[in-house]
């Protein structure tokens, strides 16, 4: 049964960077292992057919990706990893054979030399399967305008990809350009990781409907928003999904997604909602 669209699992809390629009880890920090990694395949296999390897860390830093890919495609799941790709063309050679990885998020946005981080990406983008969905994101505009480290990696596309004009325009304006057949540019304004505050708004949310997300530590949370694990579900190590489905804070919480009218402080406080709700 495909319940969720998407279920993430965060194979590890740890990163190789220190980016300023990335909020820091508070919980300890660790790598998932092969164990528990599929104990939670075992689980979500029965109610998703696509895992996303992202919540906070760098999956790519984790020593057994590779053996992870390998285990998804043992339970029949899809793959979409988000990464800042620094790592990324010392693994490809290893990536472009895991028939389980389906798409690649890469976070361009991160805080690094531009042109030669940016080159080394790209280079090595060829050598994947030419069905491996790409996707660039460039995540920190400013009132949906391009800043000036943006600009460049525009710029930077259009020579590496040779774009025509009217898709380097587009690249400037639209949020979403697709410039090859798997290959596509994702903008959007500064990402604000959510906290609890005064702020309280209502609206629908996709957490619980077609999403979760799994800590590194197990804790179950309603989606990849709650980097802390302040909302937590229940502990997939210790119980099974269908378990912390039917708790009752799980039950009340989607219901109350449901009348848009979230219950839980930080689902109040989180400003990502109102960017569904006005889409």
């Amino acid at each position: 049964m495909n319940k969720y669209k998407k279920v993430y699992i965060e194979i590890t809390n740890c990163c190789n960077l220190n980016c300023s629009f990335c909020s820091p880890v508070k919980r300890e920090k660790r790598f998932m292992t092969k164990e528990e990694f599929e104990k939670i395949l075992i689980e979500v296999s029965k109610v998703t057919k696509t895992i996303y390897l992202h919540v906070k860390g760098e999956p790519l830093l984790h020593p057994q990706i590779i053996d992870f890919l390998k285990l998804a495609e043992k339970y029949n799941l899809k793959v979409n990893l988000t990464t800042n790709g620094i790592l990324f063309p010392k693994i490809v050679d290893k990536l472009k054979d895991c028939k389980a990885l389906h798409k690649i998020n890469f976070s361009l946005h991160c805080e690094q030399n531009i042109e030669d981080y940016e080159r080394k990406i790209f280079e090595n983008v060829k050598k994947l399967s030419p069905e491996t969905v790409i996707i660039y994101r460039l995540w920190t505009l400013k009132g949906n305008k391009l800043d000036k480290k943006s600009t460049e990696t525009v710029e930077n596309l259009k020579k590496f990809y040779n774009l025509q004009q009217e898709t380097v325009e587009k690249l400037k304006t639209e949020k979403n350009v697709k410039i090859s057949s798997t290959i596509y540019v994702d903008k959007d304004n500064e990402f604000l990781w959510p906290k609890i505050s005064s702020h309280n708004s209502c609206g629908y949310c996709y957490a619980l409907k077609t999403q979760i997300a799994i800590l590194v530590d197990g804790t179950v949370v309603p989606c990849c928003l709650d980097a802390d694990g302040i909302i937590n579900l229940g502990n997939i190590y210790k119980e099974s999904l269908e378990e912390i489905e039917k708790k009752e804070r799980y039950q009340k919480l989607k219901k109350s997604f449901q009348d848009r009218k979230p219950i839980e402080k930080l689902c109040q406080s989180c400003t990502f909602k109102e960017r569904i709700n006005n889409n």
